[in-house]
């Protein structure tokens, strides 16, 4: 599931046109910590999901809907 949730959260990035550093500035999180998302490394909370999505214009149903959980 969490290498599932990174690679939606990458393919969205990508597809926005957005760096790692403007995705991890945009919902409030280290770079680095954007980073071990997207490859799966992070047990991320729904708080933090949450923040993710908002920075991807996307519900947080939708990036879950995106990773098949």
């Amino acid at each position: 599931e969490l290498v599932a949730f990174g690679a939606a959260v990458r393919l969205k990035r990508l597809t926005l046109g957005l760096s790692q550093e403007a995705l991890a500035h945009d919902a409030g999180i280290d770079r680095s910590y954007m980073s071990s998302v997207e490859r799966g490394g992070q047990n991320l909370g729904l708080v933090l999901a949450a923040q993710i999505a908002r920075a991807l214009d996307v519900t947080l149903a939708d990036l879950m809907s995106d990773a098949q959980l």
